[in-house]
């Protein structure tokens, strides 16, 4: 039988509105609420690479993520 496992992330997005500009700035930070690691990003690879990153370090039963700290 599989195991299903389920994982929570907060993704917090700043969008900076400048007359003008045709591409609007942003950043954010995302993190894991398991574990309380986060990182600040600003573009969707990083996003796409924390959780990639969690996911794969939470399948080895790894307790730290090594791109992040913890929140404190």
């Amino acid at each position: 039988m599989a195991t299903r496992r389920v994982e929570s992330f907060l993704v917090r997005i700043v969008v900076a509105e400048n007359e003008g500009k045709t591409a609007q700035q942003w950043h954010g930070r995302i993190q894991h609420i398991g574990t309380g690691f986060e990182c600040r990003i600003d573009q969707l690879e990083e996003l796409l690479a924390f959780i990639t990153n969690h996911l794969h370090a939470s399948t080895n039963n790894t307790t730290t993520d090594p791109t992040s700290s913890p929140t404190t």
